[in-house]
């Protein structure tokens, strides 16, 4: 009896493991095992930020973008918001019809101010990433370029930031998107340009920013020496220190605009200080603070090149704020 038992309860245990395999799809299980390997990957790049450490970063999200389901989403290459060559953008929305209009999330890729695009040069697998979370999200997801140092210089960032949103205001009911629910977004020096343009009213529309929150994303905040910020802001230390996000700041007195801001465990000092200070200094200025999270286990960019994958950390919590936002 003892033995019949026991052979019963192994068939149970076998049925159940066979049944569990079947639920558990193997490309799920294939990211599963490939963002394990991103981790490990990030926390040994450790706490620097520079080239090396960008391309190796992207590396690593490869096999994991290979695996990621891209499915229910139709993409509008390079719309032209502006004149120059550079002031394009994507827009992705989701397959599936809806009755109403969809919040639009626009983003602006970093790189110092002098680099980088709505697609990696490297593999089309990133920063594309981003709008097709939130189309597969039921949202309208936009990725636009904008000009660069050092053929142009302030004010032309947080200029583009708002021809981009003049555009959408005026078309994106044509792709299915609310223009009275925009939100804008910027990694490391496109949040420097979101950030400026946000806490710039001359650059606003006669209604205001024209948007209903903004995320900044291990944003570039600060002022410095370097020749790239002298090129675009100027010689003088007291004019760069006036413009940049920390010094528009001080003397911006228009309405309190939603914002999620985030750093990353990752993320160097000259990063992390400065969102600091730009958090005190909101939290100051409004009795009222901005929401604010630390990604851990993430580094300078590995938090937007999680999105549409397995690691749902990060898409949660930008989801989260949205809807907390729109309602």
């Amino acid at each position: 009896m003892g033995v019949f038992t026991r052979f019963i309860g192994l068939q149970s245990i076998l049925l159940a493991s066979f049944v569990l395999s079947l639920t558990i799809p193997y490309g799920y299980a294939a990211e599963q095992e490939a963002y394990s390997k991103v981790h490990e990957g990030v926390a040994k790049l450790g706490k620097q930020w520079n080239g090396e450490v960008n391309v190796a970063t992207t590396d690593l999200f490869i096999e994991l973008h290979n695996a990621s389901d891209r499915s229910g989403v139709t993409l509008v290459s390079d719309i032209s918001y502006g004149s120059h060559q550079l002031q394009v953008m994507d827009i992705v929305t989701p397959e599936s019809e809806s009755e109403e209009l969809l919040p639009v999330v626009v983003f602006f890729h970093g790189g110092a101010l002098i680099r980088g695009n709505k697609v990696l040069a490297s593999t089309d697998l990133m920063l594309t990433n981003i709008p097709t979370f939130f189309a597969r999200n039921g949202m309208i997801g936009v990725n636009a370029n904008y000009r660069l140092a050092p053929e142009v210089s302030w004010p032309a960032g947080p200029e583009d930031v708002r021809d981009v949103l003049g555009w959408l205001r005026e078309n994106i009911e044509q792709y299915g998107g609310d223009p009275q629910r925009l939100f804008v977004m910027g990694n490391s020096a496109g949040g420097r340009i979101v950030a400026s343009y946000l806490f710039h009213e001359p650059f606003h529309f006669v209604d205001g920013p024209g948007v209903s929150g903004a995320l900044l994303s291990s944003a570039s905040f600060r002022s410095s020496d370097s020749q790239v910020q002298r090129d675009y802001y100027g010689d003088d230390p007291k004019v760069r220190d006036a413009l940049v996000p920390l010094g528009l700041v001080d003397f911006y007195y228009g309405p309190q605009i939603p914002l999620f801001m985030w750093s990353a465990e990752f993320d160097p000092p000259w990063i992390e200080g400065p969102i600091a200070m730009m958090y005190s200094k909101l939290c100051e200025k409004y009795q009222d603070c901005p929401r604010f999270t630390q990604f851990q286990g993430h580094n300078h960019v590995s938090h937007i090149m999680s999105l549409n994958s397995v690691n749902e950390e990060v898409g949660l919590e930008l989801l989260e704020f949205i809807e907390s936002t729109t309602h």
